[in-house]
């Protein structure tokens, strides 16, 4: 199955280009793989890199879609209409602070293809110094927040057990694999969620429609993670990412295994 890579950024040049340069061995080795990479308005030297880089590899440049937008349409938002313009039979969605390994993407698509009852699968996160991300996650009800408030950075025990589970209730939004056609019947993200938790209520819909969420820790790539809204919980983005969750907790105010 044909694969298309929607990757979206803001303002972060350094990381984008750190992440599609370890793509570009893959688009060069697997000529049914293509990318669209969603710039949410950015402001930094993100387009002029971008083109730079391009003409510098003209090989594998037809295959890289640049979408600009002139504002920040958010995560679901920028993720929707990078989606709308992916052709591929896969999708997956890629945080741009992430490192990828053809390893981990060659398994996740052999997961999903010999799986059909997969609505979406992820792999392993890891930091540069390999400490291991907890993003196989439960639900993600006030008490659970309320707690990371209390005790900021410490994992919790029902995290743990959860990044045990092979069906997790989510997979945080870094890196989630799913067919197109599972995207066309589950419908685009919730954009009512400007910056978390998208990748949580996309995740309870997928597993609503009857499918599956498959945590794959066999599978690794890095993630350079940073939990902007923990260092400043009332910056814009902390204010939008509470009003989040406040959406989610109300739509999804009975949590379904």
């Amino acid at each position: 199955m044909t694969l298309s890579i929607v990757i979206l950024t803001c303002n972060q040049c350094g990381h984008t280009m750190r992440l599609l340069r370890s793509l570009a061995p893959y688009l060069a080795d697997h000529t049914d793989t293509d990318v669209v990479l969603v710039d949410n308005g950015s402001t930094d030297d993100t387009d002029a890199e971008l083109s730079a880089w391009k003409a510098s590899l003209p090989r594998i440049a037809p295959r890289i879609k640049v979408i600009r937008l002139s504002e920040n349409r958010g995560v679901a938002g920028g993720r929707n209409i990078g989606i709308s313009a992916a052709s591929g039979e896969l999708l997956l969605i890629l945080d741009n602070d992430t490192v990828v390994n053809a390893g981990a993407l060659d398994g996740l698509r052999r997961h999903i293809a010999a799986n059909p009852s997969c609505g979406i699968c992820a792999p392993a996160l890891r930091a540069p110094d390999g400490e291991l991300q907890s993003s196989a996650k439960p639900y993600p009800g006030p008490l659970l927040k309320l707690a990371h408030i209390v005790r900021p950075g410490r994992e919790l025990e029902r995290e743990r057990v959860e990044m045990r589970k092979p069906h997790p209730w989510y997979v945080i939004g870094a890196c989630q694999m799913m067919r197109h056609s599972t995207y066309d019947a589950v419908g685009p993200l919730d954009e009512g969620i400007f910056y978390g938790p998208e990748d949580a209520d996309y995740c309870a819909r997928v597993r609503r429609a009857g499918l599956t969420i498959d945590y794959l820790p066999e599978f690794e790539i890095i993630h350079d993670w940073r939990r902007a809204t923990r260092r400043s919980p009332l910056s814009r983005l902390g204010r939008l990412h509470i009003r989040a969750l406040f959406h989610f907790w109300i739509k999804h105010s009975t949590p379904k295994l």
